[in-house]
């Protein structure tokens, strides 16, 4: 009787769930799998992770790993929406049978379970949100919880990135007059505390702070959009953020300075006295603010136009030097002064063949040197039309986020101090399409004696082209300019693209598909102006071509090649040595993409073969030759 009446709650629970009325329920799962294979001895499920989180166990080149995702959303009544995002802890491996998160060993051993919950695949609470309708003039909603903040822009709070898109959280008040003539947004948001500030924190791991107080720290943000027709609307949003600490000059905070009111010879503090009480004091403070036009001319004609200004103050008490402690590693720049700075961008699309669908795309663009947005858009975001020197995109911010990824994503750089016009023409008629670009680039950042020792971050490899394909987040492989470094100590550099794309469909044979891709490079930097011996010339050349077929409704194959060369007059030199070396860099890439539709399930498979040989000529040509095989799958469900 006792066993009974201890099951009871269980039984009336189980009874409730599956017997009660959820047609205010709304329920999306997902299964995803992926695969890394790769002919070196690496193990994880994703090629780049993070160097500074050995423990994270993730990274490496093999391994199958798989992700449970449970979506809920509940239509509490007409004015309440809540939703749910549950999803499983990624990293685990196949092999990892017993795993229950306990931490065994600290090094290498033949336990079964020994690598921490990082491995135990448990079920974590990433997305919460409740909108609610109130009834108040001028209010649309009011959403409290999870976003990934899409509604401002890549300079002021960008859109997170995907494996982010709802660990951040805040409250946010929409509105609209009647009309919806004016529209508004405002928001209140916590601060990571990771990634947004000095040292890609808000002081935690800060050696300078002895209590890190981040629970005060946030950002707040507003956004005012006027449509003053259906052809021209004007739009403006202003962010700030604010990394607030204890002060430590009060003497109720931990770690203060003076905690008995008495300097260093012993002698009282004027108006230093314990009130049980902590004072504030900032850490990092940054605002940003843009004024964007978008005006349809004519039905041919259109106009983008996006202003913007920030200010970047960094408080020197609080937060440690990372530009000189950090080998220039640090994602702002460090002042004891505020530093300011504006960008202008002008974009005209003209449309003046529209019967064979001739497209032109004018864009001008300046980015002042000092312009910071350590809250902007980090990933999957592009603020100009220039195919770029990386195919991902270019983004206003050194904050960057080219980590977590496996090697066929897409790499996006740094355009900070960038000034220039793109010019890209795109046609498409009958099975044709083509699109010319044609960039030319000089930079604010254009400077002698700049210093890279303890204001401006140059991250560590500052010179020559990156090579995307074997980046190792600090870029020791191979030793090209890392994607977030725009200051070195002496620039005097200006940059010519040239872009040409086709595409063909021949509409005789069915599913068939074939493109082609060039990209030329010429970049010049004088370096030192007067000094002719260090003058880096690099000719870069990337040819790509693919064929595709569409055997039917579910099936997709894709073959290709790709081939590099690139020729670099004094691209790096010896630390300790004012020698600089030529290289030379030739890279052949076939590979192959299938993809399988069915009956729900989606299947992608995607291998490739990099030939690299790289004449680097302070090393012998063995330490500089690539033979890989890598390979990538995924099998995904959703219902």
């Amino acid at each position: 009787m006792r066993r009974v009446t201890f099951l009871l709650p269980f039984v009336f629970c189980f009874y409730s769930i599956v017997y009660s009325d959820t047609a205010n329920f709304e329920f999306y799962g997902k299964i995803y799998n992926k695969w890394l294979y790769r002919n070196n001895d690496s193990q994880g499920v994703l090629t780049l992770g993070n160097p500074f989180w050995p423990k994270e166990g993730i990274s490496g080149d093999n391994g199958v790993g798989s992700e449970f995702e449970l979506n809920i959303k509940g239509h509490v009544s007409q004015y309440v929406l809540a939703t749910v995002r549950l999803e499983s802890r990624f990293g685990s491996v196949w092999q990892d049978w017993w795993e229950s998160g306990d931490i065994k060993y600290d090094k290498p051993n033949t336990s079964g379970e020994s690598l921490g919950m990082n491995r135990a695949e448990y079920i974590k609470l990433r997305g919460y949100n409740i909108r609610l309708a109130p009834p108040i003039p001028f209010v649309t909603a009011v959403s409290v919880g999870s976003s990934d903040f899409s509604m401002f822009n890549p300079y002021t709070i960008g859109k997170s990135r995907y494996i982010d898109r709802d660990n951040g959280k805040g409250i946010f008040v929409e509105g609209a007059n009647k009309g919806r003539d004016i529209e508004y947004v405002l928001g209140i948001i916590a601060l990571p505390k990771l990634y947004v500030g000095p040292g890609w924190s808000t002081g935690i791991g800060d050696p300078i702070l002895t209590n890190p107080f981040y629970t005060n720290d946030y950002a707040y943000a507003a956004k005012l959009k006027y449509n003053i027709s259906d052809r021209l609307n004007l739009t403006s949003i202003v962010s700030f953020v604010n990394d607030l600490e204890a002060n430590l000059l009060d003497p109720d905070a931990k770690g203060a300075k003076y905690p008995d009111c008495k300097d260093e010879l012993g002698n009282p503090i004027a108006n230093c006295e314990k009130d049980n009480a902590v004072a504030l004091d900032y850490r990092y403070r940054n605002l940003n603010a843009t004024f964007e036009m978008e005006y349809d001319v004519t039905d041919k004609i259109s106009i983008n136009f996006i202003v913007g200004y920030s200010l970047s103050a960094i408080n020197t008490k609080y937060a440690t030097n990372g530009v000189r402690e950090s080998q220039g590693m640090f994602p702002m720049i460090y002042s004891s002064d505020p530093v300011s700075d504006a960008i202008e961008k002008l974009l005209v699309e003209f449309v003046p063949l529209e019967e064979i669908n001739y497209q032109l795309k004018l864009e001008i663009f300046n980015f002042g040197e000092n312009w910071t947005a350590t809250f902007g858009t980090r990933r999957e975001a592009d603020v100009l039309v220039t195919d770029g020197f990386m195919e991902g995109g270019q983004l206003p911010t050194l904050n960057l986020a080219n980590e977590f990824i496996d090697f066929d994503e897409p790499f996006y750089e740094s355009c900070i101090g960038w000034r220039g016009v793109t010019l890209l023409n795109n046609l498409n008629t009958g099975d044709f399409s083509f699109s010319l670009e044609y960039t030319f680039l000089t930079y604010n950042t254009n400077r002698q004696n700049r210093d890279i020792d303890n204001t401006y971050p140059n991250f560590t490899y500052s010179e020559g082209y990156t090579d995307t394909d074997f980046y190792d987040y600090s870029n020791t492989l191979d030793r090209g300019r890392d994607p977030r470094s725009v200051y070195k100590r002496n620039q005097d550099r200006h940059t010519n693209l040239f872009v040409f794309t086709t595409k063909y469909f021949p509409s005789f044979v069915s599913g068939l598909g074939l493109s082609i891709k060039a990209k030329f490079i010429m970049d010049t930097d004088y370096r030192k102006v007067g000094k002719k011996e260090d003058d880096y010339v690099g000719n870069i050349l990337t040819l790509r071509f693919a064929t595709e077929y569409q055997f039917n409704d579910e099936f997709k194959a894709t073959l290709g090649y790709q081939y590099d060369t690139w020729d670099e007059k004094n691209r790096s030199s010896d630390p300790t040595e004012s020698i600089y070396y030529n290289y030379l860099t030739v890279k052949h890439k076939p590979f192959v993409m299938l993809s399988y539709v069915f009956g729900g399930a989606s299947i992608r498979y995607y291998l490739e073969y990099l030939n690299k040989d790289q004449n680097r000529g302070e090393q012998s040509p063995s330490e500089n030759i690539f033979k890989v095989v890598r390979s990538k799958a995924t099998m995904e469900v959703v219902w």
